[in-house]
């Protein structure tokens, strides 16, 4: 259009989870705001409210706008709460895993609420040079006992005063005194482990673990990305060589990210990275106020902090100058968030340490198929530490048939192997881990009768008996109810419990081994973070015999005394309808297995199977990665799946049956409509794996393709992405 001059236009997200809201909006910038820069808040009309928003950047409109352009009321911060490295990845995030800019940026922010980042002040009186208690005459004791506290300290805060039982009026008097300055300090936060507050001296490492360590110390020194896949059997000594790393990383006044599965699981490796640096330290876990996650964010923002150690949402740290990031048990599938947000943190490590240009290290006795096929592409580079340290010998693995145990006529839980396993261990007085990995008393509540299973009525699962309480429960939606004595079907009142959970082999345990002190862990007992710590803590302390759990007990443990492991059910994993199932059955193994012989006293393992002739039991069995990742490989490619071709998996949801069929087959038929590539496979709508949760129906879409970026562009963009119960996973695993 002639004689039209471009404008500058602010593009705003709102700040609120909203799928229809999910694209910028585009507003006038007042001249009197000056130069805001983006990633601040601001305040902008929003039909007839006001609403909260992030200014992401700007335009400039070479034509006029079809619509009158309104302004934005109010610029909310004085300076940017996100980086532009922290909005790149947040895009980046946007684009890949498909949810929105918005809820990408909110995963930067403390409790995922933009409320305000001024975590809370207290104020102190800080003592100066020419304070002195002959300010206060003889008969102002109370003041005069104030003043020499506050010589002897230096400084505290009002809140301490109150608790060490002065007035307010007291208080108040010293404040307005001579030489003292009342200040207003961020509150001090320590991490829960402050009593662990001792020097680690720095172990010299060992030959293998130098040679693993050079390159890294290399690609610190140039300040460059490398992302390292550090493959190193169990007990060979990897959490060394990341407090060597960090070490070196703030010395160099950098911020490093090392990230662990679980927090409550992965105790000792905090406990080390504290007992070695202090209050360097900031850990982050579920436990946490959101006051203690405010001030920790704050420590690590004014720098006061280089160290953030925590599960996977502690990759969004607010550094600014990130020079180390360490995934460890970089497997494991916890790194993957499930909820309605989908994200893995190993791959927002990757873009974190790209941006910073900073080495990343991923750690793990059992890789992830996709990294180790990454290493050997030459995408990653590949660091092995083969042999545990000072030589320890592996565990001595066997592997019982249960189908023989049957046809010798023993239908207990446990093998004869396993047995004299437990005896054994027992009698020597060392400890064992056995693993089961199913929680509750019994898996599911039959009628023998008729054959009916007591089903949740809200979802297509089968109830498990939990005996805590003589009740049902389902797993997915909480829902429980007392257990039927006669069966709703037929009326018989012959039901059986059928399958083992932990509490049943827990009583079984205490049946045939009376001396054992048994402690059981799995998810009815972490609930109550507390109580887990101290069952971890006190089996550490040799106060148990036996620790008995489910996927729990796999991950990162080292106690010295442990010196057996049992493993109940090795085909749970293998069973379950994942493309993934042998991988996770192989690091389950051994993983697990891992744990036993960690000390100077050699280890001992029994696998129970009903397929003892699959290649994930045979290669766990020798700690045989390699073999195994061979044999894995090849199916993946025969197959067409990860890291071969990309996979989305879709999840469309909806109270009534027919309504949810015409979507998914509406969505389908547009998805085959788009592809464009003809080597993008659609499979679907079929039955969700389970039909229906929580009262909502289900089913599953599959997408595959080796390049699925022109489709999810599509997805983003069209109908189908604001589609109420509409779940959308990429990369499942």
């Amino acid at each position: 259009m002639k004689g039209y001059e471009s404008m500058r236009v602010a593009q705003v997200i709102i700040n609120r989870p909203a799928k229809q809201l999910h694209k910028p909006l585009s507003y006038l910038m007042p001249e009197k705001f000056g130069n805001v820069l983006p990633g601040t808040r601001v305040l902008i009309p929003l039909g007839h409210s006001r609403e909260e928003g992030i200014l992401i950047g700007y335009e400039e409109l070479v034509e006029p706008p079809e619509f009158t352009l309104r302004n934005i009321v109010q610029v909310l911060d004085s300076e940017p709460w996100f980086t532009p490295e922290m909005m790149d990845t947040a895009r980046r995030l946007n684009e890949y895993y498909l949810f929105s800019y918005g809820d990408a940026l909110r995963l930067f922010t403390v409790n995922k609420t933009l409320k305000s980042y001024e975590a809370p002040k207290e104020e102190w009186l800080v003592v100066m040079p020419d304070f002195s208690i002959d300010q206060f005459s003889e008969r102002k004791k109370k003041q005069r006992e104030l003043a020499k506290y506050l010589l002897e300290v230096g400084g505290a805060s009002k809140a301490l005063l109150l608790a060490k039982g002065f007035s307010r009026m007291v208080i108040k008097q010293v404040s307005e005194a001579k030489g003292i300055t009342v200040e207003s300090r961020y509150k001090a936060t320590k991490t829960t482990f402050a009593e662990l507050l001792t020097e680690e001296v720095n172990i010299p490492l060992t030959q293998a673990q130098q040679a693993v360590y050079e390159p890294i110390q290399e690609a610190m020194n140039s300040h460059e990305h490398k992302t390292f896949l550090l493959h190193g059997v169990t007990g060979s000594g990897k959490t060394q060589l990341y407090l060597r790393a960090t070490a070196k990383c703030i010395s160099q006044d950098k911020t490093a990210i090392i990230l662990v599965p679980e927090i409550i699981l992965t105790d000792q490796i905090v406990r080390r990275f504290v007992e070695t640096f202090g209050d360097e330290v900031v850990v982050f876990h579920s436990k946490l106020t959101v006051q203690q996650r405010n001030n920790n964010w704050e420590r690590l923002r004014r720098k006061d902090s280089h160290i953030i150690i925590g599960a996977r949402s502690a990759v969004f740290a607010p550094a600014e100058d990130i020079g180390l990031i360490v995934v460890d048990e970089e497997h494991d599938t916890s790194y993957k968030q499930e909820d309605m947000i989908r994200y893995h943190a190993r791959n927002v490590a990757l873009w974190r340490g790209e941006a910073h240009g900073c080495p990343v290290i991923l750690g793990s006795a059992t890789p992830a198929i996709t990294s180790y096929y990454k290493a050997m592409q030459g995408e990653y580079h590949l660091l092995e530490l083969r042999h545990r340290i000072f030589e320890q010998p592996m565990p001595k693995v066997t592997i019982v048939d249960m189908k023989e145990e049957i046809l010798h006529g023993n239908y207990s839980v446990f093998s004869d192997a396993m047995s004299s396993l437990i005896q054994k261990t027992l009698n020597e007085h060392n400890q064992m881990i056995i693993l089961l990995n199913r929680r509750g008393y019994s898996t599911f509540v039959m009628c023998r009768d008729c054959g009916e299973t007591i089903m949740c009525p809200h979802c297509d699962v089968a109830m498990v008996y939990h005996q805590a309480g003589e009740e049902l429960r389902c797993h997915y939606c909480e829902h429980h109810e007392p257990i039927p004595t006669v069966c709703p079907k037929c009326n018989s009142k012959r039901i059986k419990f059928f399958g083992s959970g932990t509490q049943k082999v827990e009583e079984e345990l205490r049946r045939h081994f009376k001396s054992a002190r048994i402690a059981r862990l799995d998810q009815d007992v972490t609930k109550n973070k507390q109580l887990a710590e101290d069952i971890l803590h006190d089996f550490g302390a040799h106060k148990y015999d036996i620790l008995l759990g489910t996927q729990m007990v796999s991950k990162g443990h080292d106690f010295k005394d442990v010196t057996a492991v049992g493993i109940l059910t090795a085909d749970s994993v293998l069973n379950i309808p994942v493309y993934s199932a042998s991988e996770r059955t192989f690091d389950l193994l051994t993983q697990t297995s891992g744990r036993a012989g960690r000390g100077d006293k050699p280890g001992s393992v029994v696998i129970q199977t009903y397929n003892p002739l699959n290649y994930a039991i045979i290669k766990s069995k020798a700690h045989d990665y390699v073999g195994f990742y061979n044999e894995e490989i090849q199916n993946r490619k025969a197959l067409g799946y990860p890291p071969f071709r990309e996979m989305i998996h879709m999840v469309v949801r909806h109270q009534n049956m027919e309504t949810l069929e015409a979507i998914a087959n509406r969505i389908v038929s547009d998805l085959e409509a788009h592809k464009g590539d003809t080597d993008i496979f659609i499979n679907g709508p079929y039955e969700a794996s389970i039909k229906k949760v929580r009262d909502m129906y289900r089913l599953a879409i599959m997408i595959r393709g080796t390049d699925l970026s022109n489709l999810k562009d599509y997805i983003y963009n069209s109908w189908i992405f604001i589609q109420e119960g509409l779940l959308i996973d990429v990369d499942p695993v």
